[in-house]
């Protein structure tokens, strides 16, 4: 009988195919193709590939056990630019990938001059959006990212570093989905070691990254730093019980809140949400707080959830029963009897000019297709706004009785020419001129989802 111990304990020797395959069941893949599901589509599945050690090892597995599949693996290098050698690097992978007979693109990311944050920061996010449009265009619904069980130990002792809350100690989910594309990592309970020694086993070889020895970066001062820890009595095996441990908290949370959500929140399709707040004294707080933090993602299309201690004030007073009136993550909240309403504030909405066939997510919320005959250049789309829902209620008296709360009309997308309301399709409102002239599709397809992937434990 096994005491537990070795489920944390990585085993030895190469990675071969069929402990691969095991790794890769776990996955669920909406790819039409995928175990023949479609047999006019190709199972296809991406992989980020810098040419170092861990993502050139992940490429030769996924390439192996694709092959097995009767799929077909697409590589995609992102060249940052930031060093003199960085171009003949992705030079290199792409020949050494084409040797194999696997198709390989390279993306080229260019620094933003206004942009904040660390060029590190910049670089990593800038990677991404480029991988999940490239992966958009060539119709790709997965990318394989290659951290691994080392890396996931460094990431846990940094956020233990930085204090992260118990989420966060959980590490990275094996899968994860975002704007319709979903990454998995395959090899989170594969240690560097193990991916070493399977390139050599196969005669591949890799490019050795000098950022990965400067001690500039926080990881790679944990990373030189284990085996002293180790030598203390701070034991990987330890470090991956523990982790593992948070992430199945994690992951029961998860369940608890979509429990939650399925039950009390409604979102409606003109960007605002109802939470059920009646026998409000059964409501567990822990449940309500992730909750209401992933409606307000939702709702306010941010990047980030609110700080802690303002969402945990805004429960007290919500289940306090008190009158509430907050703003929060670019929301507006209210409390009316047993119903909270969330809609997004009238607030640092972009204004965008329009043109024939564009595509595009407005607010991170509202995704809009303009179709190709759009003939007027001049149409832009922004919130309706205060003055905008008066001049309607001038020109359309009837438009006061639609349902839709007074707290979600003033940011509903709005097509202007000028000054003048053309359509706000939220409120079946459109110009009588423009009925045969403009054809446009808008629907609340938000970043943030409400219930999210599952968070999966390696």
């Amino acid at each position: 009988m096994s005491d537990g111990k070795s489920l944390f304990l990585p085993l030895d020797g190469p990675v071969y195919e069929r402990e691969f395959a095991d790794l890769m069941s776990v996955f669920s893949f909406s790819d039409p193709g995928y175990r023949g599901s479609a047999k006019s589509s190709v199972f296809k599945v991406g992989v980020a590939v810098s040419g170092g050690a861990d993502s050139m090892a992940l490429c030769l597995l996924l390439n192996e056990w694709l092959k097995a599949q009767d799929g077909e693996l697409i590589a995609v290098t992102v060249d940052h630019s930031l060093r003199p050698e960085s171009g003949l690097e992705a030079k290199w992978v792409h020949t050494r990938l084409a040797s194999e007979g696997i198709e390989h693109h390279i993306l080229n990311w260019q620094k933003e001059p206004e942009a904040r944050g660390s060029t590190q920061v910049q670089a990593r996010n800038g990677r991404y959006r480029l991988m999940s449009k490239w992966c958009k265009e060539n119709a790709i619904s997965s990318l394989a990212l290659a951290h691994h069980h080392d890396d996931q130990i460094e990431t846990f002792l940094m956020r233990v570093l930085r204090n992260s809350g118990p989420d966060g100690l959980a590490g990275m989910s094996l899968q994860r989905l975002e704007g319709g594309l979903s990454f998995i990592r395959p090899l989170l309970s594969i240690t560097k070691d193990r991916l070493l020694l399977t390139l050599r086993d196969r005669g591949w070889g890799w490019i050795e990254e000098p950022s990965n020895h400067q001690g500039t970066y926080l990881r790679n001062r944990l990373r030189q730093s284990m085996p002293d820890l180790e030598r203390k009595g701070l034991k990987r095996g330890v470090l991956s019980r523990i982790n593992h441990s948070l992430g199945r908290i994690r992951r029961s949370l998860q369940d608890k809140t979509d429990n939650f959500i399925n039950q009390r929140i409604v979102v409606h399709p003109a960007g605002y949400a109802e939470i059920d707040f009646s026998e409000s004294a059964l409501i567990n707080p822990e449940i309500l707080s992730r909750a209401l933090e992933r409606t307000l993602l939702t709702i306010g299309g941010g990047n980030y959830s609110p700080r802690s201690v303002k969402t945990d004030r805004l429960i007290r007073e919500l289940l306090s029963r008190e009158t509430v009136k907050a703003t929060l993550a670019g929301c507006q909240i209210f409390l009316d009897h047993d119903k909270v309403m969330i809609a997004r504030e009238n607030r640092k909405l972009s204004t965008v000019v329009l043109s024939s066939g564009a595509q595009f997510l407005w607010d991170n919320r509202f995704f809009i297709h303009i179709h190709e005959t759009l003939e007027d250049e001049g149409l832009l789309l922004k919130s309706l706004g205060e003055r905008g829902w008066q001049q309607l209620c001038q020109v359309y008296p009837q438009i006061k009785d639609v349902p839709i709360p007074n707290l979600a009309r003033y940011s509903l997308p709005t097509i202007f020419l000028g000054d003048k309301i053309i359509t706000v399709p939220h409120l079946e409102y459109l110009e009588a001129a423009w009925m045969e002239k403009l054809r446009i599709k808008m629907r609340f397809e938000p970043k943030n989802m409400l219930i999210q992937h599952p968070f999966t434990v390696a």
